[in-house]
Formats: structure tokens, C-alpha cells, sequence
């Protein structure tokens, strides 16, 4: 998983930097890609009968967890996109 992670990203950078795909700038892919990824994280964590059942003992913990997964995921995008306009104007 490791190796497909690693490629896609060298991928990317390369297309990115040889200006291929500029028309993906105006859908704003990273803040799609974070919405996908929270859905997905929730998904996970919703259908493991294992984790639900042991909710209660968890308790305040696994909320913290996730929300503030939640807004660290949200605030890094938002500084991202800011950054990556910012830099576009120059």
C-alpha cells in the first residue's frame, strides 16, 4: 500500500510540474479528496461491529479522536488552499 501511495504522489508531481491537467485547479481537488476521505474514515468506523459494541468503554476518547481528526483535516486543507491561491497571484 505503501508503493501505491508513493507512486501516485510522484505521479502527480511530475504531471503538476509539467503543467499537465491545469484544468483540475478549478474543481478544487483537495477539498473534494478530504470530503471523500472523511466519508470513507466514518464509513470505516461505522460498519466495525467490534469497535460499536465497545463504544461505551471508549467513551469520550474516541470522540475526541475523531473530531478532532475532523478539524485538523479541515484546517490543514483550508491553510492549503490559501497557500495555493496565494501562490498562484504571484
Amino acid at each position: 500500500m505503501l508503493w501505491i501511495i508513493l507512486i501516485s504522489f510522484l505521479t502527480g508531481l511530475i504531471l503538476g510540474m509539467k503543467g499537465k491537467f491545469i484544468f483540475i485547479k478549478k474543481f478544487k481537488p483537495v477539498t473534494i479528496i478530504t470530503v471523500l476521505l472523511l466519508f470513507f474514515m466514518g464509513f470505516e468506523i461505522g460498519s466495525d461491529q467490534n469497535l460499536i459494541s465497545k463504544l461505551p468503554e471508549i467513551g469520550y476518547l474516541a470522540l475526541l479522536i475523531a473530531i478532532f481528526s475532523i478539524l485538523g483535516s479541515v484546517i490543514l486543507t483550508t491553510l492549503y488552499e490559501k497557500m495555493f491561491i496565494r501562490s498562484d497571484k504571484k
